[in-house]
């Protein structure tokens, strides 16, 4: 069940892409790349497309200090993706991802208040539940 009417509203930050614009611009954010970028243009691409999604799924008003903050917190998810893989994977071996999901939505809570975390992940209060 994704974020109710009332949750898309109480994290509101001003005009949202549409997912036309949004779709546009990541691809324009990929094209001309080369397949194997350098650390600094995957940064780049990394950040460009999280900028993109909260401009999408929170508005592009948000704040530039809890952007960065978001982008802390991704990156530091980033550099443990691999250890949150492998421990999915003993924990949950069907369903592996479940461990990198759950660490994405504790990574993110530490910056957005609950509605705002389920607006920007596309997840309802009871699916936030789950993975917390």
């Amino acid at each position: 069940m994704a974020p109710t009417p009332a949750d898309r509203q109480s994290a509101d930050f001003g005009p949202k892409l549409t997912r036309d614009d949004y779709e546009r611009r990541i691809v324009a954010l990929h094209e001309g790349a080369p397949p194997m970028p350098d650390a600094e243009r995957e940064r780049r691409t990394r950040r460009g497309e999280l900028d993109l999604l909260i401009d999408y799924r929170l508005g592009q008003r948000f704040p530039d200090s809890r952007r960065e903050a978001l982008w802390q917190a991704q990156q530091r998810l980033d550099k443990r993706r691999v250890w949150h893989l492998l421990a999915g994977i003993l924990a949950h071996p069907r369903d592996p991802s479940a461990a990198v999901a759950r660490a994405q939505v504790r990574g993110f809570a530490e910056v957005l208040n609950p509605a705002e975390l389920g607006v920007l992940l596309d997840l309802s209060a009871e699916q936030l539940q789950r993975l917390r």
